[in-house]
């Protein structure tokens, strides 16, 4: 949608002063977080074949990026052969 000068949806008043976020703190977020992966541990095993496949989907893209990291490493001695 296009803005359009002097819409009438504009929230001209804005954000009232000391509304809180939207967003959780980070504590609570944090613990939600402990609590998810503490219950899909001890419950993994009843997951079936699909879910436990959704899940690893999911966090596919966390570790991916560690891996490129660790297959880029430059390694410490280079060894070269050289044939007449």
């Amino acid at each position: 949608m296009k803005f359009t000068k002097y819409d009438s949806r504009i929230n001209r008043a804005g954000r009232p002063a000391g509304s809180l976020n939207k967003v959780p703190n980070r504590e609570k977020a944090i613990q939600l977080l402990n609590t998810i992966i503490e219950d899909l541990t001890h419950n993994y095993e009843n997951l079936s074949t699909e879910e436990k496949i959704r899940v690893l989907a999911v966090f596919k893209n966390l570790f991916e990026y560690s891996l490129l990291i660790r297959e880029s490493t430059i390694p410490e001695e280079i060894k070269i052969n050289i044939i007449k």
